[in-house]
């Protein structure tokens, strides 16, 4: 937080930043800090909220209308409706603009088109486009210091002949699966190199009409990152991989678990993380850069706390044997309000201790099991509850054998209904029969095909400004493909979003057999 700020951004901006003193690194950490919330947050100087008129006279709070809004975290600009919003990262705003023709902005003029909407060649914007703010000269100067250093050019893991990617492997992770997956990545990049190959033949032959392509086509690399051991190192793991071959994107991925060391190396090195595989996304407020399908067994968790909350459930017990699904179990617990709790943990290479579990669950009870479907089959007694919840992700989306007989026995299932016609997916088989792919880990593999049609997407309307927050934005508006999400029911994109799917079911079982027809959707 910054303190005395207009007081000390004055000094510093006065005095420049920026000069290679540890002092002027410094100063010029604080200008950036500042910049950066008055761009993304509506926050001047002083910390309090900008203020803005709409359409003229509608007074508006900045936070509610920040740059980024309609400008992206890149800074690249977007198409809003029917209207197309300018860039304005430092490359673009501060040189001259031949459409529309306009001088380059400078300090003078940038304060101009803040407070009153006018342009450097005259030309009034739109009050409904482009509110009016009131800001101080100071805050003028920091922001036009953020503006300057905005996306100034490529991101790392992009050079002239090749753009660069990784997948992200964890310990635990299903090794043939992750083969599985790693073959859709694969054979995916191999097709975009064969028509990169081709499109560059044909520039080199002078058959194409499109001047840019030389600056636009790239060589796909994918790099496998395999991580092992124990968690608190793969923290360093990840930054050794960087360091040895910075990465444009992380796409797709797998393991078992929190995502949150990957997660959190993503955001400390704004590498754009796509699509990973994962049953625990972590995601703090903030975070940017990690995009995924839904919200895994967290999602599961607050499917089930919904669930519960049409039942006269007053105690929830809840199953547990791997540290890393305690995050799940506090999830639960603050989801289900008024019921009270018990955990029970037990040891991964023993079976799930039913007896007791019995012992204190009792009456208007409900159990949650948070365990893997060989850890359930051949439970020698019933669950003595009111009702049991599984996880569909723990389990492969089909009751454990074990508990098939089990009263009021139901099912969180964060995906399409099984048996549902899925499109996306046959999308994704003919592709992988095409090209001889062996599906053997179909939704991994659907997901990880997936991601490779974001990433090209992406790379292919970022022509040749190869900016990963410029790619995300891109992503922000993709809402074309929806259609082409597998396995996961409604999907959705919009600017903030980083769950294409927020909701999911809760699947009655009888009889051992799932009842599709008896199943709710739940958007928690």
């Amino acid at each position: 937080m910054i303190r005395n700020g207009a007081l000390l951004l004055a000094i510093i901006v006065l005095g420049g930043c920026g000069g290679g003193s540890p002092e002027e690194d410094a100063s010029a950490d604080v200008v950036t800090e500042a910049g950066e919330r008055m761009y993304r947050d509506g926050i001047l100087v002083s910390g309090e909220p900008m203020t803005a008129l709409v359409g003229g006279d509608i007074p508006i709070v900045g936070t509610q209308f920040s740059c980024e809004n309609c400008h992206g975290r890149s800074g690249m600009g977007a198409a809003e409706g029917p209207y197309v919003v300018p860039p304005v990262a430092g490359q673009f705003l501060f040189a001259p603009s031949p459409q529309p023709e306009r001088p380059a902005y400078d300090r003078d003029s940038l304060a101009v088109l803040l407070r009153d909407g006018i342009t450097p060649s005259g030309r009034a914007l739109s009050t409904e486009l482009m509110p009016r703010y009131e800001i101080g000269d100071t805050d003028v100067d920091v922001l036009m210091a953020y503006l300057e250093n905005l996306s100034p050019g490529n991101s790392p893991g992009v050079s002239d002949e090749q753009i660069r990617f990784a997948t992200v492997v964890t310990e635990g992770a299903d090794p043939d699966a992750a083969a599985a997956m790693l073959a859709v990545l694969k054979r995916y990049a191999q097709d975009i190199n064969q028509q990169t190959r081709n499109e560059s033949e044909r520039w080199d032959r002078g058959y194409s009409p499109e001047s840019k392509l030389p600056t636009v086509f790239r060589e796909w690399v994918i790099d496998e990152w395999t991580l092992s051991g124990p968690r608190e190192t793969w923290e360093q793991q990840l930054e050794t991989y960087y360091k040895n071959a910075p990465v444009f994107a992380l796409v797709s991925g797998t393991g078992t678990g929190s995502w949150q060391p990957v997660s959190e190396f993503c955001e400390r090195n704004k590498v754009a993380c796509l699509y990973p595989s994962t049953e625990m996304p972590y995601r703090d407020d903030r975070d940017f850069y990690t995009v995924y399908f839904s919200a895994g067994l967290l999602l599961e968790a607050r499917l089930i706390a919904a669930h519960l909350a049409e039942r006269p459930v007053t105690k929830v017990v809840q199953v547990y044997c791997d540290p890393a699904y305690e995050p799940v179990v506090s999830q639960l617990r603050e989801s289900i309000g008024d019921a009270s709790t018990h955990n029970v943990s037990f040891d991964c290479e023993r079976p799930v201790p039913i007896e007791h579990i019995n012992e204190i669950a009792g009456e208007n009870s409900a159990v949650v099991l948070w365990v893997r479907a060989e850890q359930l089959e051949g439970a020698p007694d019933p669950i003595g509850a009111d009702v049991v919840y599984v996880s569909s992700t723990l389990t492969d989306a089909w009751p454990p054998v074990g508990l098939a007989d089990d009263d009021d026995l139901f099912m969180a299932h964060p995906y399409r209904l099984p048996g549902k016609v899925d499109p996306a997916a046959r999308r994704f088989q003919a592709w992988a029969k095409s090209r001889g792919v062996e599906i053997t880990a179909p939704r991994l593999q659907a997901e990880a095909y997936f991601a490779c049609l974001v990433l090209k997407d992406a790379v292919k309307h970022m022509g040749r400004f190869f900016i990963r927050e410029f790619a995300l934005d891109k992503l922000d508006h993709s809402e074309s493909l929806a259609a082409f999400v597998p396995m996961y029911e409604q999907p959705s994109f919009g600017p903030g979003q980083r769950f294409i799917s927020k909701g999911g079911y809760v699947i009655p079982v009888a009889g051992g057999e799932l009842d599709t027809a008896g199943a709710s959707y739940i958007l928690p």
